[in-house]
C-alpha cells in the first residue's frame, strides 16, 4: 500500500528519528526520505515523533517556527503513504500550537493541537504554546477511525476516553519524552526507569477500549534532555507488537487490522456499555460544585 489509501489491513511504521533544533529544512528532508524508503516497503503510514519538523526545545524561536495552519503545506510530502508529522502551526491571531498533522498527499487530512502542556520541572510548554481545545476522531478510510495525541496528552485517560468514545480503532501519540532513570533502567530491560510508565499508559489504553495505540518518541539529545526513545505499537489486546532501541535512530513496523480490533473486543463489552451521557451528566455536576 503506497497510494496512502487504507484498507482493513494496514502497514504502520514509527520513524523514530533525532530532528535537529530549528532545522526545518533537514527534518523534512529527513522525513521525505523515511516517506520514500516506506513506500518502497508497502508501508502505509508512516508516524514519526513530537515536533519532528522543528525540534523541540524551540523557546523563543517558536514564532519564528510557526507556519500559518493551511490544508496543503507540505507538498514535498505529496507523493507515497501516509505521514503523521509534528510542527508548530499559529492561528490568525498568531498563537503557536504544538500541532499534530495526519498528511495524505502533502495535504491535512486531520490535525490535533497539543491540549496539555507540560510546565514543570524541566519543560516550560505552557510558556511558548498556545493550548489545544478539542481531542476528535477522523476517518481515515477504509472503515479506520483514527485519533491523535500528543505527548502529556497520554497522560490524561480522559482524552484517550474521549477517542474511544468516537469509535477509535487506533490511537497515534507522538511524544518527545526525556529519559529518567538511566542507571535504574527499566523493569522491561530499558536503559531509563522512566519509560515503564508509558508503556503502562499505552498498554492500558489499548486494553481497555480495544485499539491499536502506536506511540512515537524521539532520541538524540537537546541541552540537558535526553530523549528515551523507545517507540512501540501496541495491539489491541494490549501486546507489544514492535519496540524500538531506547538511544539510537530506528524504524518498527506491524500489521494492523480491523479483524483484529473485532477480535479484542469480543471478550468485553466496554465500548458497549460506556455511557457518555453518565460522564456529561457527572462533570457538569463536579463542575457545578467547584
Amino acid at each position: 500500500m503506497t497510494d496512502g489509501a487504507f484498507g482493513s489491513t494496514l502497514r504502520l511504521r514509527i520513524e523514530q528519528f533525532a530532528p535537529a533544533l530549528c532545522g526545518v529544512d533537514a527534518n523534512l528532508a529527513r522525513i521525505a526520505r523515511a516517506q520514500a524508503d516506506a513506500a518502497a516497503d508497502g508501508i502505509g503510514l508512516v508516524v514519526t515523533p513530537e515536533l519532528s519538523v522543528t525540534g523541540y526545545d524551540v523557546r523563543d524561536a517558536v514564532h519564528a517556527l510557526a507556519s500559518p495552519e493551511s490544508d496543503a503545506p507540505y507538498p514535498m510530502l505529496a507523493d507515497g503513504p501516509d505521514v503523521v508529522l509534528g510542527t508548530i502551526e499559529r492561528d490568525t491571531a498568531f498563537v503557536p500550537y504544538n500541532a499534530m498533522l495526519h498528511l495524505r498527499g502533502g495535504r491535512v487530512l486531520h490535525r490535533h493541537r497539543k491540549v496539555y502542556l507540560p510546565t514543570y520541572g524541566m519543560f516550560e510548554e505552557g510558556r511558548y504554546f498556545g493550548r489545544g481545545d478539542s481531542a476528535r476522531t477522523y476517518d481515515a478510510g477504509g472503515g479506520w477511525r483514527v485519533g491523535l495525541l500528543v505527548c502529556e496528552d497520554l497522560w490524561h485517560p480522559g482524552l484517550t476516553w474521549l477517542l474511544a468514545a468516537q469509535g477509535a480503532h487506533l490511537v497515534v501519540a507522538q511524544s518527545a519524552a526525556a529519559g529518567r532513570g538511566a542507571l535504574a533502567g527499566g523493569v522491561n530491560g530499558g536503559r531509563f526507569a522512566s519509560w515503564d510508565a508509558w508503556e503502562h499508559l499505552a498498554r492500558a489504553a489499548a486494553i481497555a477500549y480495544g485499539c491499536y495505540v502506536a506511540l512515537a518518541n524521539r532520541v538524540g539529545v537537546e541541552g540537558a534532555l535526553c530523549f528515551a526513545g523507545g517507540s512501540m505499537i501496541i495491539g489491541p489486546d494490549g501486546a507489544v507488537l514492535a519496540r524500538a532501541d531506547d538511544l539510537g535512530e530506528d524504524r518498527i513496523d506491524a500489521e494492523l487490522s480491523l479483524d483484529a480490533v473485532a477480535a479484542a473486543r469480543r471478550p468485553y463489552a466496554h465500548a458497549r456499555d460506556d455511557d457518555p451521557r453518565l460522564m456529561a451528566r457527572e462533570l457538569s455536576r463536579i463542575l457545578g460544585e467547584r
